[in-house]
C-alpha cells in the first residue's frame, strides 16, 4: 500500500526554488519534476518509515550546477566572442611581468608611452609579412553578405592587434630578464623576440579564420573525410567541416590542383 501524497519539507521547497534558477530555462520543468520525485521518494517509502533527504542535497545542487556550466559550454565554445575574450585575459596575463618590473600602472605607462613608435614600426612589418605569406584562401560557393563580410574582417583585425600586443609584451617580459645583466644584449633580443612570436602567433590567426564558420565565426566540427588519395585528379579528395549552427560547410581539398585550389565555402 502506497503512501499517501505528502508535500515536502520546507527544507526541500527552499532549495528546489533556489537551484531551480540556475537550470537553464528549457529544462526546469523536467528538472523540478524529477527531483521533487526524488526528494518525496526518500521522505515517504513504501515501508513508510520516514528516511532524511539532506544526502540527496550535495547532487541536487551539483546536477543545477553542472547543467548551466554545460549550457554555457555549449553556447559559448567556439564563439567569436570567447576568442577574443581569451586573448584579452592573455594580454592581461603578460602585462603582470611588466607592472611588476616597472612597480605599478604609472610606470608601465611611461613604458608603453616611449615605446609606441617601436611598437608600431615592429608591428607593421610583422602584418605585411604575415598578409604577404598567407596563401590560403577560401572560396565562397556563393557571395557573402555584405554585413557577414565586414564581421570577419572585424573579428580577424581584432585578433591581429591583440595579438601583436600579447607578443610585444611577452617579447619585452622575456628581455627584461637580460636587462639587469646585459642592458645592450636586452635591446638586440627583444625585436626578434617579438618578431619570431608575432609570426608564429599571426600564422595561428590565420589558420583560426580559416577554420571557422563565414556566417557565424563559431569554429567548425564534425570532420569528414571525403575521397582517397587517388582521386586528386578525377574527383574530391579532402575533408568537409560543418557548422554546428547549419550555416554551411567547408571542403578543404586535399591537395591543391590547378582546378580546385583553395578550401571552398558552401553556405547552407
Amino acid at each position: 500500500m502506497t503512501h499517501p501524497l505528502s508535500p515536502l519539507s520546507t527544507s526541500d521547497r527552499v532549495l528546489l526554488r533556489l537551484m531551480v534558477r540556475f537550470v537553464p530555462i528549457d529544462e526546469r520543468e523536467d528538472w523540478l519534476r524529477c527531483w521533487r520525485a526524488e526528494l518525496w521518494h526518500r521522505r515517504y517509502p513504501r515501508a513508510r518509515v520516514s528516511k532524511s533527504a539532506v544526502d540527496l542535497y550535495p547532487g541536487l545542487v551539483s546536477d543545477a550546477m553542472w547543467l548551466r556550466a554545460e549550457s554555457w559550454r555549449q553556447a559559448f565554445t567556439g564563439t567569436a566572442s570567447l576568442c577574443i575574450a581569451s586573448l584579452v585575459v592573455a594580454l592581461l596575463f603578460a602585462m603582470l611581468p611588466l607592472l611588476v618590473f616597472f612597480g605599478g600602472v604609472h610606470g608601465l605607462g611611461v613604458f608603453v608611452a616611449a615605446n609606441t613608435n617601436l611598437f608600431l614600426c615592429e608591428a607593421a612589418l610583422v602584418a605585411l609579412v604575415s598578409f604577404a605569406t598567407s596563401s590560403r584562401v577560401v572560396e565562397h560557393a556563393s557571395p557573402a553578405a555584405p554585413f557577414s563580410r565586414l564581421r570577419t574582417q572585424m573579428f580577424l583585425a581584432a585578433k591581429l592587434v591583440l595579438v601583436l600586443l600579447i607578443t610585444f609584451l611577452l617579447s619585452e617580459d622575456l628581455a627584461r630578464t637580460f636587462y639587469g645583466v646585459h642592458p645592450f644584449t636586452a635591446e638586440i633580443l627583444q625585436p626578434q623576440f617579438f618578431v619570431v612570436m608575432a609570426l608564429l602567433g599571426q600564422r595561428w590567426n590565420f589558420s583560426d579564420q580559416d577554420s571557422r564558420c563565414k556566417h557565424c565565426l563559431r569554429v567548425l566540427a564534425l570532420p569528414a573525410r571525403v575521397g582517397r588519395p587517388s582521386w586528386n585528379f578525377l574527383d574530391s579528395n579532402g575533408t568537409e567541416f560543418v557548422c554546428k549552427d547549419g550555416h554551411g560547410l567547408l571542403s578543404v581539398p586535399e591537395i591543391e590542383t590547378s582546378w580546385r585550389p583553395s578550401s571552398r565555402w558552401i553556405a547552407a
